[in-house]
C-alpha cells in the first residue's frame, strides 16, 4: 500500500471523481454540486450524477445547468446500487461519494487530497460534518457491538458513545484533528481508487443505511486505514423528522451488517438490544404523546422499527432479487 504518489497519479485522467446519487429535490442537488465546485482550485475533477428514479425532473435540471456532467438514469434501486452504477466510470485517483444534500462551506478538495497524498496508508476518509444549525455531526463511529447497542438502548451515552471520546468538549476538539475511525458517516466519503480496486464496490444488499459501515469494515479488513481528515467542513441538510420507514430501515440494516460480519450469538445480541431500544422508546414516546401530540410520530416510528426487528413486518426497502452485488 505504500505506493509512491507520482506512481499513483499515472493511469488516471483526473485527480478526483465525484459521484452524486440524486432522488428528487433538484434545488438541493444543485446546491450540492455548486458548492462542491466552488471548493476546487487546481484539481482536475470528473463529475458523475446517478439519478435514482426522480419524478420531479431532477436529471433534466442538472443536465441543463451542467451539460458537461455525466448524468445516468436508473430506477430507485437503492443508494449503494446507484453509487455502484457510477463506479465503473471513475477515472480519478480518488473517488468521492457525495450525498445530494451536502453543502460544502469551507476548505478545498485540493487541501484534502494533498493530505491524503501525504498519507498513502489511508484508503477511506471523511471531513467535518455539521447540521444546518451548526451543530457537529458525530461522524466518527465505532463498529456495532452488543455492548454499544445495549448502551444505546438504555440511554447510557457515556458508556456506549457513538464516537470515540467521552466528554462533549473533548469530542468537539478532537474533530478538529486527524483521527483514525472504525467507520465514517457516509454523507461525504472519499476513497483512494487504488484501495477501491482492491476492496470492491458497495454491497447492494444495503438498500439504505449501513452501506458505509460495511464498506469501511471491508477497507479496514483489507489493511487500509479509515480516517477523519478535517481539511473541509460540510453541512448535511438531512431531515430530522421521524419517519417510520426510515427508522425501521436503519435498524434492519444494522442487523444485516451484524449477520454478515459477526457470528450468530453476537449478531443475535445486537438484534435483541435493538428490539429493547425500540420497545423502550415506543413506550416513552406513547406516554409523552398524551401531553405533547407531536410525540405520536416518534411512537409510530419506534413501533414500526420494533416490528421489523422482531420479524413481524418486512423491511420497508429491499434490494431486488438478482440485482444485489455481494462483495
Amino acid at each position: 500500500m505504500g505506493t509512491d504518489v507520482n506512481q499513483e497519479r499515472t493511469g488516471h485522467d483526473f485527480d478526483l471523481s465525484v459521484i452524486v446519487v440524486t432522488h428528487n429535490r433538484a434545488e438541493l442537488a444543485l446546491l450540492t454540486l455548486r458548492s462542491a465546485q466552488g471548493a476546487i482550485e487546481d484539481l482536475d475533477v470528473q463529475w458523475i450524477v446517478v439519478d435514482s428514479g426522480s419524478s420531479d425532473g431532477t436529471p433534466e435540471t442538472i443536465e441543463a445547468a451542467y451539460p458537461a456532467m455525466t448524468v445516468l438514469r436508473a430506477q430507485n434501486i437503492g443508494f449503494a446500487a446507484a453509487n455502484n452504477r457510477g463506479l465503473p466510470l471513475v477515472r480519478g485517483r480518488y473517488v468521492l461519494l457525495l450525498n445530494p444534500d451536502v453543502e460544502t462551506v469551507s476548505g478545498t478538495f485540493d487541501e484534502l487530497l494533498g493530505r491524503l497524498d501525504a498519507r498513502p496508508e489511508v484508503g477511506m476518509a471523511s471531513v467535518i460534518q455539521t447540521t444546518p444549525q451548526g451543530d457537529l455531526e458525530r461522524s466518527i463511529r465505532r463498529f456495532p457491538s452488543p455492548w454499544l447497542a445495549l448502551g444505546e438502548a438504555l440511554g447510557a451515552q457515556r458508556v456506549a458513545s457513538l464516537d470515540r471520546w467521552g466528554e462533549e468538549e473533548s469530542r468537539d476538539e478532537r474533530y478538529r484533528a486527524e483521527a483514525s475511525a472504525d467507520w465514517l458517516v457516509g454523507a461525504f466519503l472519499v476513497a483512494r481508487t487504488q484501495a477501491l480496486e482492491e476492496v470492491g464496490p458497495l454491497d447492494e444488499r444495503f438498500f439504505l443505511y449501513s452501506e458505509e459501515t460495511d464498506w469501511c469494515y471491508r477497507f479496514r479488513r483489507a489493511g487500509w486505514e479509515v480516517a477523519h481528515v478535517p481539511a473541509m467542513t460540510v453541512i448535511h441538510h438531512t431531515s430530522r423528522n421521524p419517519r417510520p420507514d426510515l427508522a425501521a430501515q436503519m435498524s434492519y440494516a444494522k442487523v444485516l451488517f451484524a449477520r454478515k460480519h459477526y457470528g450468530r450469538v453476537r449478531a443475535g445480541a445486537i438484534r435483541l438490544s435493538l428490539a429493547l431500544r425500540h420497545a423502550l422508546r415506543a413506550g416513552a414516546a406513547a406516554t409523552l404523546a398524551r401531553v405533547r401530540p407531536g410525540w405520536s410520530e416518534h411512537a409510530v416510528a419506534e413501533r414500526k422499527a420494533l416490528a421489523v426487528i422482531l420479524g413481524r413486518s418486512e423491511p420497508p426497502f429491499l434490494a431486488k432479487a438478482g440485482q444485489s452485488r455481494r462483495p
